[in-house]
């Protein structure tokens, strides 16, 4: 399905869910919720387990996590937009889920076709490099990818993910020729980048962090959110360099399927947002240099428009000049 940009947005369960209180149980829930992460274990799914326990806890019920890889996140987002919208049948996703549907590697509406619950945190991108490579700054990149063009090959989590749609704007606003490889998720491409199968990778703060201080990876900038990051202060943002440069925000947030009724949406939202915002919870997320958000149901659906309307733009730009996300 192709989304038209400057459709009119429906907030599935957040604004105009249909199904009346009185039609839902007041016990809810009243048996185990399963989260669905379309990811392979160790990226998006690290938040949702640090908030497993305080969820299940504060709702009374087991939280059961269940990894589901593969199309690009098209495989478990589907299973998610399938389910009954009785709460559950959850999902703990990324921005993939906006960037896949704009550039078509999904086949779903990120507001038609789920309810925004809460969005957890926003992160800070690194684009890393194996040591070996001859350049170990963004400038320095882009002088050695002019004098080589194809030469240099970059990682993501995937055709449509965010990270692929940072790869080919930064191409495109800095006039270079970088050759994408497609990952299943952050840990196959910390694997490659440790095994020298690939030069660069467009990857979360978070993942990259602990072989950066070890040596094993080096930065060669910070992106999305326009500024230095407080932990690597000495690390130019993208936009120093490529004044041009714009990509979408890196967000991992909780979603239910179309439909879910405000009641549900309610307990829900207050039960994760009492999750992140729990001492233990919140002081790992921050010590992993997560910035914590826990959101409103509206404020995160503001959020996923904001970013669809950009990466709308962002893909038109790209995809004049030839460019085909594949």
């Amino acid at each position: 399905m192709k989304i038209v940009p400057g459709i009119l947005f429906c907030i599935a369960g957040v604004a105009c869910a249909l199904t009346p209180l009185s039609a839902w149980p007041q016990g809810f829930p009243s048996k185990p919720i399963r989260i669905v992460v379309p990811y392979p274990p160790g990226g998006v799914d690290v938040s949702i387990r640090l908030m497993q326990n305080a969820m299940a806890e504060d709702l009374g019920q087991p939280m059961l996590i269940e990894n589901r890889p593969g199309a690009n996140t098209a495989i478990g987002s589907a299973l998610v937009a399938r389910a009954a919208p009785d709460g559950y049948t959850l999902m703990g996703t990324s921005t993939a889920l906006v960037t896949g549907a704009v550039i078509g590697t999904i086949a779903l509406d990120p507001m038609k076709d789920f309810t925004p619950i809460a969005m957890i945190y926003t992160s800070m991108g690194v684009l890393a490099a194996r040591p070996p490579v001859p350049f170990n700054s963004l400038t320095e990149l882009i002088d050695y990818a002019r004098r080589n063009p194809g030469k240099v090959s970059y990682a993501s989590i995937g055709i449509g993910s965010e990270q692929h749609l940072t790869g080919e704007i930064l191409k495109f606003s800095a006039g270079i020729d970088l050759n994408h490889i497609p990952y299943k998720g952050f840990g196959p491409i910390l694997q490659a980048v440790l095994g020298q199968e690939v030069d660069v990778a467009f990857i979360t703060y978070q993942a990259i962090r602990p072989f950066l201080s070890s040596g094993k990876a080096k930065a060669l900038a910070v992106y999305s959110q326009r500024k230095r990051h407080s932990g690597m202060p000495d690390v130019a943002d993208i936009n120093e360099t490529v004044p041009d440069f714009n990509t979408t925000r890196s967000w991992v947030g909780l979603f239910g399927p179309a439909g879910l009724p405000r009641p549900v949406v309610t307990r829900l939202n207050a039960a994760a947002v009492r999750a992140i915002n729990s001492p233990s919870v919140r002081s790992k997320l921050e010590e992993m240099g997560f910035i914590v958000v826990a959101s409103t149901p509206e404020g995160f659906a503001e959020w996923i428009k904001t970013d669809f309307e950009t990466a709308t733009k962002l893909v038109k730009d790209v995809t004049a000049t030839g460019v085909k996300f594949e």
